[in-house]
C-alpha cells in the first residue's frame, strides 16, 4: 500500500479538510483573458507570487477534480455571500486557511520523503490532493463511512447507503468496492455481532457472486459460531472458485484432521 496509508494521512486530511483548492487567492474571475497583467493573483501565501494565470487556473482545476467540489467550498463569495462573485482574496473560509497548511503538508512530504527515495519509478511518485482526497471533500474509507452509518441506522441503513455509493461512484478511484473490503469489515462487525457480519457478506456476495475470499470469509464466521459443517461447506465453495486458495485448504485440511 502507498506510505500515506500506514502515516494515516487521510485523518489529517479529514480535520483540515480541503486541500488547497484554495490555497491562493485572486482578485479576478478565473474567466479573465490570458495575460491580462492588471489581474494579477493576490495574497498568495504559498504558491510562487510569479506563477502565470493559466498555470494557476491549471491548479485549481486540479483540486477542485480531486477534491469534487467548486470554488466556493475554500472561496468565500461577496457582500457576505449574498453575491455570485468570489472574493478569492478573502481568507474568510476555515477550508481555505486549511488549505494552506495541506499544501505545506504535501510540499513537505514530497521533499524530505519522497523525493529521497531514489528506488521509485521514474517519474518519481508525488503525494498530491488526489492521493487521498479521490473525489471527496472529506476522504474516508468505505469502511469507516459504513462504520459510522450502521451506528446510527443499522444494517437497512449500511445496506443502503452502501447501494448509493456504488451507484454513484463504482468505477470511480473514490472508494474501494473490492470483495476483500467488505470482508475484513465484516471480520470487524462479526466481534460484536456474527448475524449482521453474515448479513454484510451476503450482501458482498450479491455483487461478487464468484468470490472466493467471501465464501472463505463466511466458513470463519461459521468457524466463530460453532457450526464446523457449514464451515467446511463454505471452504469447499471457496475452493470451487479458487482452487489455489491456499487458506481455504489449510482451514480445511485443519478441520478434516480435527474432524478424525
Amino acid at each position: 500500500m502507498f506510505v500515506l496509508q500506514s502515516l494515516r494521512f487521510q485523518q489529517v486530511l479529514v480535520r483540515s479538510v480541503a486541500l488547497a483548492v484554495a490555497i491562493t487567492a485572486m482578485s479576478v474571475s478565473p474567466l479573465f483573458a490570458q495575460g491580462d497583467e492588471e489581474n494579477k493573483p493576490v495574497n498568495l501565501k504559498v504558491l510562487d507570487s510569479t506563477i502565470s494565470h493559466d498555470a494557476l487556473i491549471d491548479l485549481m482545476n486540479q483540486f477542485t477534480d480531486a477534491l469534487g467540489v467548486g470554488c466556493d467550498f475554500c472561496h468565500a463569495r461577496k457582500d457576505g455571500g449574498k453575491s455570485r462573485d468570489m472574493d478569492f482574496p478573502s481568507d474568510t473560509l476555515h477550508e481555505k486557511l486549511a488549505a494552506r497548511e495541506m499544501i505545506r503538508m504535501t510540499n513537505a512530504i514530497n521533499a524530505d520523503y519522497m523525493a529521497k527515495n531514489s528506488h521509485l519509478d521514474s517519474p518519481s511518485m508525488s503525494v498530491q490532493c488526489i492521493t487521498c482526497h479521490r473525489g471527496q471533500p472529506h476522504p474516508r474509507q468505505i469502511n469507516d463511512v459504513l462504520t459510522k452509518v450502521r451506528t446510527e441506522k443499522g444494517m437497512a441503513g449500511l445496506d443502503s447507503t452502501y447501494r448509493a455509493l456504488r451507484t454513484k461512484y463504482y468505477g470511480s478511484q473514490t472508494f474501494d468496492f473490492s470483495e476483500r473490503t467488505m470482508v475484513h469489515l465484516a471480520f470487524d462487525i462479526s466481534e460484536e455481532n456474527p448475524a449482521d457480519a453474515m448479513t454484510l457478506l451476503n450482501l458482498n456476495l450479491e455483487f461478487n457472486p464468484t468470490s472466493a475470499f467471501t465464501a472463505w470469509g463466511m466458513g470463519q464466521l461459521y468457524i466463530d459460531k460453532g457450526d464446523t459443517a457449514q464451515a467446511i461447506t463454505q471452504y469447499k465453495k471457496a475452493l470451487e472458485l479458487n482452487p489455489n486458495f491456499r487458506r481455504a485448504q489449510r482451514d480445511l485440511e485443519a478441520l478434516s484432521v480435527k474432524g478424525k
